[in-house]
């Protein structure tokens, strides 16, 4: 939910080296750091779109850790194959 979250930081808060987890990730995941982040935080997402209805997607992105609308709207249509809006349809 960080949105300038490292690996380097990942790797501190864990007390492990960087090229450990960076392993661990592409090996159980066959994603990179920044994909499964980014998995994780369209999964938090799509768990409160239908309990925080009183917020716009964007702004549940945001609280998720993304930065900026496009990012989201890019990252967003990757995992699940629609755009936002479509997703809201």
């Amino acid at each position: 939910m960080q949105p300038k979250l490292s690996l380097k930081d990942l790797a501190e808060e864990l007390k492990l080296p960087a090229k450990y987890i960076s392993y661990l990730i592409n090996t159980y995941t066959s994603s990179n750091f920044n994909d499964f982040v980014n998995r994780f935080r369209v999964n938090e997402i799509l768990q409160k779109i239908p309990t925080e209805k009183h917020k716009t997607l964007l702004g549940i992105a945001l609280e998720a850790g993304f930065n900026s609308k496009s990012t989201f709207n890019q990252v967003f249509k990757q995992h699940t194959g629609k755009s936002p809006s479509e997703f809201l349809e």
